[in-house]
C-alpha cells in the first residue's frame, strides 16, 4: 500500500528499476497492477527464467538503490511471493 500523494514517485521509480532489468540475466518481462477500487496498491509481476536469476538481480546497486525509494512511498513493507510458472500465453503468441 502505498502512502497517498507518494504513487507518482513509486511508478517512476519502479519504471526505472524494470528498464534497468530488461538487461539483466534471466529478465523475462514485468507488469504492474492497481486495482480499480484501490489506487493505493500496486501488484507486480516479474517474470525472470529462474529464482536464481532473480534472486542475483535483487544484489544489483540499481534494485538495492531503487529498493530505497520505493520503501519510503510505500505504507507498510511489501507482501512478497514467489510463485512458478505453469503455463503464460499473450496476445502476440500464434
Amino acid at each position: 500500500m502505498l502512502r497517498p500523494g507518494k504513487e507518482a514517485l513509486w511508478d517512476s521509480t519502479l519504471r526505472e528499476r524494470v528498464e534497468a532489468a530488461r538487461s539483466a540475466p534471466g529478465w523475462l518481462g514485468a507488469s504492474v497492477w492497481a486495482p480499480a477500487d484501490n489506487p493505493l496498491q500496486r501488484v507486480i509481476v516479474g517474470r525472470w527464467r529462474s529464482l536464481e536469476d532473480y534472486d542475483a538481480w535483487m544484489r544489483t546497486e540499481t534494485y538495492i538503490r531503487t529498493k530505497t525509494v520505493l520503501n519510503t512511498c510505500q505504507a507498510a513493507p511489501p507482501e512478497i511471493e514467489r510463485f512458478r510458472s505453469v503455463f503464460i500465453v499473450d496476445a502476440a503468441d500464434p
